[in-house]
């Protein structure tokens, strides 16, 4: 009895699909390899193996020339074989998802329309992933055009997840670095797809040559879409169709799902004791200044030391807070590298030599204090003067880190005034402290050597910087009127619904310690009061409440920002992963 073979029946059958694959063994209905064919028609709306269709480039580049990503929405249908096939290729886990699939809706009933969109890196012409890293962990392959992250060089500080408005870096916690989409241009240069090229089972993602001279011109024709951050942030290179029976207005899926960033307590320590130093230095070098030409300051030339020291100790606590925020903390010294280009190496560069040069400074007057040496009076100005403007330095830098398009919440002009505002309050109010607990110290009677007119200066500038502190939280509600952006709206949203009660105590705790209790103050000077005591009680009350109330301000900052992202399904928050 003859063997039966299951192979040889296959062979002797003329099977429908076996007659639509190719000499190559590739589906191919229509082609020699294959008798069947199926209309023109349908081969329009099917994917099909035709030499015309292509999924990559098979000529070289040309001078001028990069790759980028062609989607056509049209032929999406949301499976999401693209982003499973890139966390396989690239072994991710499943929280990170350097391709997303996002979905936008409109049209009115019955004639509704759900379209998807595909987006990974757009390996932009200017990218703003690339123009912040501080330590050069970013680079645009010049043969290619592709945005490659150089995953040895990164430490994990998070800032290009900021700076993108696409979302596409992101944090990796298993390997505490951040890590992105590279097109997988080590296929390319093997001439083969991309993970996500290859996985699609409509063609609806492929890769294309693009003139990057011409694109910059005309990218706003073809590079934005629905829901989809504006291309001229970046100048985004992938070209997205759109369906031809798109509706006038499409909104992202996911709009009415919107919830709190993370809040990174180690910057909201970090940002408010640097700007506390920063603005306690300034009035503490001001004062000491001002006191060879006022009489009535004389008396802080015997305490700048003391001060001084204790806003070395302040600088010192808050850079120590500042590496924890990073991925990898060991590797922190990288950040100094690119301070030509990126605002937080910047930070970085200016907070270091304050603190060296404030250790300096408050170490050679403790030097002339102890031994009787006379310091030259020129010496103490300039070194004064300059550690003085490395700390205002480096207030800026914060500021700027944060002005970044894609988080609208953060670019305005109100994050520098509310960050320098931070050190004029807690400065002068964390000198004064320190300056009744000096007088508590050295005096044996308890008594307080200052008159009123000495301590009016320092009450008067927190009093002055609370006040305008005030009036920029309240500028904060405008964008429910104004309407000027959707994410400053959702921001606002945010802070007046889900944090309305922080809000409320964060505004509460302003006016205890920006106001009541320096009033309390000035009240008990004015009848004559001079407890030393009594004075380094209220003023210390005065200092812990502002600084409470500018902590939770701080984390408000950071919880209620809405960033700019591509759209997210119906149950993705912010736009971010499945």
């Amino acid at each position: 009895m003859e063997e039966f073979n299951l192979v040889d029946l296959l062979d002797s059958q003329e099977l429908p699909l076996k007659n639509r694959v190719n000499q190559d063994g590739y589906y191919a209905p229509g082609t020699d390899g294959g008798t069947c064919t199926i209309p023109e028609k349908t081969r329009q709306r099917m994917p099909v193996a035709r030499p015309e269709d292509r999924l990559i480039p098979t000529e070289p580049l040309k001078p001028g020339e990069q790759y980028r990503f062609h989607f056509d929405m049209s032929r999406c249908v949301g499976c999401q074989c693209c982003v499973v096939a890139c966390n396989e290729q690239n072994n991710n886990p499943a929280s990170v998802n350097w391709r997303r699939v996002g979905e936008i809706e409109g049209g009115t009933y019955p004639n509704t329309k759900r379209f998807h969109l595909s987006m990974a890196c757009n390996h932009c012409l200017d990218p703003a992933c690339l123009t912040g890293c501080p330590t050069d962990a970013y680079v645009k392959i010049e043969e290619t055009g592709v945005v490659e992250h150089k995953e040895e060089e990164c430490i994990g500080c998070g800032y290009c997840t900021w700076n993108c408005p696409y979302s596409v870096p992101q944090f990796n916690a298993e390997r505490r670095i951040v890590t992105k989409c590279d097109m997988c241009h080590n296929r390319l240069a093997d001439g083969l797809e991309p993970a996500c090229v290859a996985a699609c089972p409509e063609q609806a993602i492929r890769i294309e040559k693009v003139n990057v001279a011409e694109w910059r011109e005309s990218h706003a024709h073809e590079a934005n879409a629905p829901g989809v951050p504006e291309s001229e942030i970046t100048i985004s290179t992938t070209r997205i169709t759109l369906p031809k029976d798109l509706p006038e207005e499409m909104l992202r899926a996911n709009r009415h799902c919107v919830e709190p960033e993370q809040p990174h307590y180690s910057l909201i320590f970090m940002t408010v004791l640097t700007q506390l130093a920063a603005g306690g230095f300034l009035t503490l070098w001001l004062g000491e200044m001002l006191s060879h030409v006022f009489d009535f300051l004389k008396p802080l030339q015997t305490f700048i030391v003391f001060g001084a020291c204790g806003i070395l100790a302040v600088t010192g606590l808050a850079l120590s807070a500042s590496i924890f925020h990073l991925g990898r903390p060991l590797h922190a010294y990288k950040a100094l590298r690119m301070w030509k280009r990126s605002w937080l190496s910047r930070e970085v560069l200016f907070f270091t030599l304050f603190s060296f040069l404030g250790a300096g400074y408050a170490g050679l007057l403790l030097a002339g204090n102890q031994f009787h040496l006379s310091i030259p009076y020129t010496l103490r100005f300039n070194l004064g003067a300059a550690v003085a403007f490395f700390g205002m330095g480096g207030v800026f830098a914060s500021a700027k880190i944060y002005r970044v398009p894609a988080r609208p919440a953060w670019n305005t002009i109100r994050t520098p005034i509310r960050f320098f505002l931070t050190g004029f309050i807690l400065g002068p109010l964390f000198a004064f402290t320190i300056y009744t607990l000096y007088s508590l110290i050295r005096s044996p009677e308890g008594t307080f050597p200052l008159s009123v007119g000495a301590v009016t200066p320092l009450l008067a500038v927190a009093a002055t910087a609370a006040f305008l502190q005030l009036a920029v939280l309240l500028s904060r509600l405008l964008p429910l009127f104004q309407k000027l952006s959707p994410e400053l709206f959702d921001s606002t949203l945010l802070l007046t619904r889900r944090f309305r009660s922080h809000f409320v105590i964060r505004i509460a705790l302003l006016a205890v310690g920006g106001f009541l209790l320096p009033l309390e103050i000035f009240n008990f000077l004015g009848q004559g009061g001079n407890s030393a005591a009594w004075l380094f009680s209220l003023g210390s009350a005065s200092f812990l409440v502002s600084l409470v109330g500018e902590l939770l301000g701080r984390y408000l900052f950071f919880v209620t920002v809405v960033p700019k992202n591509i759209p997210g399904s119906f149950f993705t928050t912010n736009g971010g992963g499945h």
